[in-house]
Protein backbone atom coordinates (compact mmCIF):
# COMPACT_ATOMS: atom_id res chain seq x y z
CA UNK A 1 0.00 0.00 0.00
CA UNK A 2 2.87 2.41 -0.29
CA UNK A 3 1.93 5.86 -1.51
CA UNK A 4 4.24 8.51 -2.88
CA UNK A 5 2.89 12.04 -3.30
CA UNK A 6 4.98 14.64 -5.10
CA UNK A 7 3.85 18.26 -5.02
CA UNK A 8 5.68 20.64 -7.33
CA UNK A 9 5.42 24.17 -8.65
CA UNK A 10 6.21 22.94 -12.17
CA UNK A 11 3.41 23.00 -14.73
CA UNK A 12 1.68 19.80 -15.82
CA UNK A 13 3.06 20.19 -19.33
CA UNK A 14 6.64 19.73 -18.06
CA UNK A 15 5.97 16.44 -16.27
CA UNK A 16 6.54 13.36 -18.43
CA UNK A 17 4.05 10.51 -18.01
CA UNK A 18 6.94 8.08 -17.64
CA UNK A 19 7.84 9.62 -14.26
CA UNK A 20 4.88 7.99 -12.48
CA UNK A 21 5.67 4.66 -14.14
CA UNK A 22 9.32 4.78 -13.10
CA UNK A 23 8.45 5.86 -9.56
CA UNK A 24 6.07 2.89 -9.30
CA UNK A 25 8.70 0.43 -10.52
CA UNK A 26 11.46 1.78 -8.28
CA UNK A 27 9.25 1.91 -5.19
CA UNK A 28 8.01 -1.65 -5.73
CA UNK A 29 11.61 -2.84 -6.05
CA UNK A 30 13.04 -0.84 -3.12
CA UNK A 31 10.15 -1.51 -0.74
CA UNK A 32 9.76 -5.13 -1.75
CA UNK A 33 6.03 -4.63 -2.27
CA UNK A 34 3.90 -5.72 -5.25
CA UNK A 35 3.62 -3.09 -7.98
CA UNK A 36 -0.18 -3.41 -7.93
CA UNK A 37 -0.26 -1.86 -4.43
CA UNK A 38 1.97 1.16 -5.17
CA UNK A 39 0.14 4.48 -5.57
CA UNK A 40 1.91 7.51 -7.04
CA UNK A 41 0.27 10.95 -7.04
CA UNK A 42 2.05 13.82 -8.80
CA UNK A 43 0.50 17.21 -8.09
CA UNK A 44 1.73 19.94 -10.48
CA UNK A 45 1.02 23.67 -10.64
CA UNK A 46 1.28 24.25 -6.89
CA UNK A 47 2.03 27.62 -5.35
CA UNK A 48 5.23 26.45 -3.74
CA UNK A 49 8.28 28.34 -2.53
CA UNK A 50 11.42 26.74 -1.16
CA UNK A 51 13.96 28.87 0.69
CA UNK A 52 12.06 32.00 -0.30
CA UNK A 53 12.32 31.27 -4.02
CA UNK A 54 9.77 30.12 -6.57
CA UNK A 55 12.43 28.37 -8.66
CA UNK A 56 11.50 24.73 -9.45
CA UNK A 57 11.03 22.77 -6.23
CA UNK A 58 9.07 19.87 -4.77
CA UNK A 59 7.73 18.35 -1.57
CA UNK A 60 7.32 14.60 -1.41
CA UNK A 61 5.90 12.13 1.07
CA UNK A 62 6.35 8.38 1.13
CA UNK A 63 3.96 6.37 3.32
CA UNK A 64 4.00 2.63 3.83
CA UNK A 65 3.01 -0.10 6.24
CA UNK A 66 6.48 -1.16 7.31
CA UNK A 67 9.70 -0.79 5.32
CA UNK A 68 10.15 2.77 6.61
CA UNK A 69 13.11 3.49 8.87
CA UNK A 70 16.28 5.51 9.08
CA UNK A 71 18.43 2.93 7.29
CA UNK A 72 16.00 2.32 4.41
CA UNK A 73 15.04 5.98 4.11
CA UNK A 74 18.57 6.92 3.07
CA UNK A 75 18.28 4.56 0.10
CA UNK A 76 14.77 5.75 -0.79
CA UNK A 77 15.92 9.36 -0.59
CA UNK A 78 18.76 8.80 -3.05
CA UNK A 79 16.60 6.88 -5.54
CA UNK A 80 13.65 9.27 -5.41
CA UNK A 81 15.76 12.44 -5.60
CA UNK A 82 17.65 10.98 -8.58
CA UNK A 83 14.42 10.20 -10.45
CA UNK A 84 12.89 13.61 -9.76
CA UNK A 85 16.08 15.33 -10.86
CA UNK A 86 16.33 13.15 -13.99
CA UNK A 87 12.79 13.90 -15.18
CA UNK A 88 11.97 17.30 -13.66
CA UNK A 89 15.44 18.83 -13.29
CA UNK A 90 14.69 19.84 -9.71
CA UNK A 91 17.89 20.18 -7.73
CA UNK A 92 18.12 17.88 -4.69
CA UNK A 93 18.62 20.94 -2.48
CA UNK A 94 15.18 22.22 -3.54
CA UNK A 95 13.14 19.28 -2.30
CA UNK A 96 12.09 17.51 0.89
CA UNK A 97 10.68 14.01 1.33
CA UNK A 98 8.79 13.09 4.49
CA UNK A 99 8.54 9.40 5.43
CA UNK A 100 5.58 7.91 7.31
CA UNK A 101 5.42 4.39 8.72
CA UNK A 102 1.73 3.55 8.97
CA UNK A 103 -0.07 1.13 11.25
CA UNK A 104 -2.04 -1.54 9.31
CA UNK A 105 -5.23 -0.69 11.21
CA UNK A 106 -4.97 2.93 10.01
CA UNK A 107 -5.03 2.11 6.29
CA UNK A 108 -8.23 1.19 4.44
CA UNK A 109 -8.32 -0.80 1.20
CA UNK A 110 -10.93 -2.88 -0.60
CA UNK A 111 -13.65 -2.20 2.02
CA UNK A 112 -11.41 -3.23 4.92
CA UNK A 113 -8.19 -2.33 6.70
CA UNK A 114 -4.87 -4.13 6.57
CA UNK A 115 -5.20 -5.22 10.22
Amino acid sequence: MPTFVLNTNLSRSTIPDVLAEELTMVLAQELGKPKKYIAVHIVPDQILHFGGSSEPCALGSLSSIGKIGSKQNKTYTKVLFDLVNKHLHISPDRMYIVFQDLEPANVGFNSNTFA
